[in-house]
């Protein structure tokens, strides 16, 4: 599979993804995530935009002419080189696959305990390396620090821990 990544005007990206899917017939999306709030001592998940103007696209053959997607309203770059055809590479791709293995939207993160530090499990990121900097144990919450598009990302998640015999083997 082949990953390409769009900036796109930030109040657009859905609308872009969506027509990307429709015209052209790719995966398209416009990322989430689901975050847990409290209100009133009770626990919600809540479906938010997730790096907001970014349109990650998903295709089996490389876009061979990008002319009709450059001049889509709201489009206003491509992530990745020229040189490799905008295809994403290294860590974005990494990033990219992860989150279309998770159709898009990222969830609730599993995590176990490994000494006294807790750490994604190695499937949840599909490689893409993560790290939990921070912990809201009180309110099932991890900060988890990235770099993407050659910035330093952090984002709020909920995490589950799993159990011992669920913990990821490491090569």
């Amino acid at each position: 599979m082949i990953s390409y990544c769009f900036f796109c005007n930030t109040v657009k990206c859905a609308l872009v993804a969506a027509a990307i899917r429709q015209k052209f017939g790719y995966t398209a999306y416009s990322p989430k995530i689901i975050q847990r709030k409290w209100v009133k001592g009770e626990c919600f998940e809540e479906v938010k935009d997730y790096l907001p103007g970014y349109v990650f696209v998903y295709t089996e053959t490389p876009i061979e002419d990008f002319r009709e997607i450059r001049i889509m309203e709201g489009v206003l770059r491509f992530l990745g080189q020229r040189d490799d055809g905008y295809q994403l590479m290294g860590d974005d791709k990494k990033f990219a696959e992860m989150l279309h293995s998770h159709n898009g939207t990222i969830g609730i993160m599993k995590t176990y305990r490994e000494g006294d530090r807790v750490k994604l499990a190695r499937d949840m990121m599909g490689g893409f390396e993560g790290e939990i900097i921070k912990l809201d144990r009180r309110k099932g919450r991890a900060l988890i620090e990235y770099n993407f598009d050659g910035n330093c990302y952090k984002v709020w998640v909920g995490y589950e821990m799993i159990e011992d015999d669920e913990k990821p083997v490491l090569d």
